[in-house]
């Protein structure tokens, strides 16, 4: 609990409050009667899968959307909130998923965008990098405002993106999603950053799917389920597990059950994989039916590694062997030729044809076998495009809907049924839940263990530590470009991983047994 809310803040006004509010879009409800507040010094995690009202909520207190039924008051007071602007001037700032900061524009120019000082008609740099600086300086935060932010590691681009919210006086902050590409440690970091905020009595709303994160951070919790309000609790009283039993409808669906096989014969094997300036001498090999998971702070050189592979990126040294025989990719196509499949972290610019249907993407990666002489064969691609949406579960209206028109978490399963349509024997996927809500990525987890167990090989990179333990057999740490260990999964803590993804040994991990890659486990 923070320490506003130990003196009483939540006894207060509330900062701003949703009042049996309602949201339609056309005949779709998407909130039906939702009650919501938020209390001075007080972090208000709102947690629901996708679809379940949170964005809604979050665009109706940003003034982005207005309520079909109900009201919203600030500080006690009935305010009809016309757009983000108004918003702004009412001391509400917003932080979306997707960062809104100019890559090309330095530190100082984002924070101030449109209001940045001027003096005789000109801007006055000076003035606007001592007002940068003071405020970054509340985080803690000590960097050259005069650089572009695309010279800022990920973690540092959000707390610039939260001051520049909290540069317009904002008392109210809403964050969507503010970890999704953060490592551990980073997390951490912004966490310190927040609660500085509510020690001063900062209102915030934490959207998150992250269970863990919201039970570290957030002081009450409001589920919403198809866009109704199924519980306020405090943290102290509720768990995990009740939550997301809340979120379903039902029953916590627990834990995956890791896959232990990976008794086949060997699939992958990389040794003194070397890239100058990327990644140096990476050695490790993978089985049919094993999961092989990839952990490492933000920088780590693991994404460079795994598209090294798909032939993604080129000019590495090493061997690579696929089923025993050499192989050096030109292309993520000669790569597919040959069994590989890839699923990008990315899924808007990399992933997916946003404006195209969710049948043109399911089919993108395995367009042979629909084609006859020539000719699309439309009933095999409708039959492929409905068993994937039944498969896992996509909420759509059918296999025409434009894939950009889904919500996160379903254009996550769709990016990811693209590739499992292919049965490859070697699948390599990038961040497989980031942006998922709880329900889909026991899905994915579920549909990854059922493939493994069928002898697919899969090898996961993911910032998501626990996700890693849950899921893998064996984790490979990497730091630097470097790898730090080869860690089985039943061994594995966060706190192991944590150490050796800094860089550091950890001798729990028993480093005196060097395993066949000679990196020590």
């Amino acid at each position: 609990m923070t320490p506003a809310m130990e003196h009483g803040a939540l006894r207060s006004q509330p900062l701003i409050q949703l009042e049996a509010a309602g949201k339609s879009f056309g005949t779709n409800i998407v909130l039906d009667g939702v009650d919501f507040e938020l209390r001075p010094g007080e972090v208000h995690a709102l947690c629901g899968e996708n679809g379940a009202g949170k964005s809604t909520c979050l665009g109706l207190l940003y003034g982005l959307h207005q309520p079909s039924a109900g009201r919203i008051l600030c500080d006690g007071n009935q305010q009809l909130i016309e757009s983000p602007s108004h918003a702004q001037s009412l001391g509400i700032g917003c932080v979306f998923q997707e960062l809104s900061l100019a890559g090309a524009l330095s530190v100082a120019e984002n924070i101030f965008a449109g209001r940045v000082p001027t003096r005789l008609g000109v801007v006055d740099w000076p003035e606007l990098r001592r007002r940068a600086e003071a405020l970054l300086a509340e985080f803690g935060l000590d960097i050259d405002v005069s650089m572009p932010v695309d010279g800022l590691p990920i973690s540092s681009r959000q707390i610039v993106e939260i001051a520049k919210a909290l540069s317009l006086n904002s008392r109210v902050l809403l964050l969507d999603e503010p970890t999704s590409a953060l490592a551990p440690d980073e997390v951490d970091a912004l966490f310190d950053v927040l609660k500085s905020l509510t020690n001063k009595g900062i209102g915030i709303v934490y959207v998150s799917h992250h269970m863990a994160e919201i039970f570290q951070i957030s002081d009450r919790i409001t589920v919403l389920r198809d866009g109704r309000r199924i519980s306020t609790l405090p943290v102290s009283e509720t768990s995990q597990e009740k939550v997301v039993a809340e979120m379903i409808g039902g029953a916590h669906p627990g834990d995956v059950t890791r896959s232990d096989q990976g008794g086949g014969n060997e699939v992958l094997n990389v040794k003194n994989l070397t890239h100058p300036g990327e990644f140096e001498d990476i050695s490790f090999s993978i089985k049919a039916g094993e999961i092989v998971g990839i952990a490492g702070l933000m920088g780590a050189r693991r994404s460079e590694i795994v598209r090294s592979i798909a032939g993604l990126m080129h000019g590495a040294t090493g061997e690579i062997r696929l089923h025993g025989k050499p192989v050096s990719f030109a292309s993520l196509r000669q790569a597919m030729r040959a069994g590989v499949g890839f699923v990008p972290e990315e899924r808007k610019t990399e992933g997916l044809f946003l404006e195209q249907s969710l049948s043109d993407n399911l089919i993108a990666a395995s367009l042979s076998e629909h084609t006859s002489v020539g000719f699309i064969r439309a009933r095999t691609i409708k039959a492929a495009s409905q068993a994937a949406i039944d498969a896992f579960s996509v909420k759509t209206s059918g296999i025409t809907e434009l894939v950009g028109d889904l919500s996160g978490g379903n254009q996550q399963k769709i990016m990811l049924a693209k590739w499992l349509k292919r049965a490859p024997a070697l699948l390599i996927i990038e961040e497989p839940t980031k942006g998922v809500d709880v329900g889909a990525k026991f899905q994915i987890h579920t549909e990854l263990l059922r493939r493994a167990a069928e002898g697919m090989a899969i090898l996961v990179v993911s910032s998501d530590f626990p996700e890693l333990v849950s899921l893998s057999s064996r984790i490979l740490v990497v730091h630097d470009g470097r790898l730090m260990g080869d860690v089985a999964a039943a061994e594995a803590t966060e706190t192991t991983l944590l150490q050796l993804a800094a860089g550091n040994s950890v001798p729990s991990v028993d480093a005196t047994q060097p395993n066949q890659s000679g990196v020590a486990t």
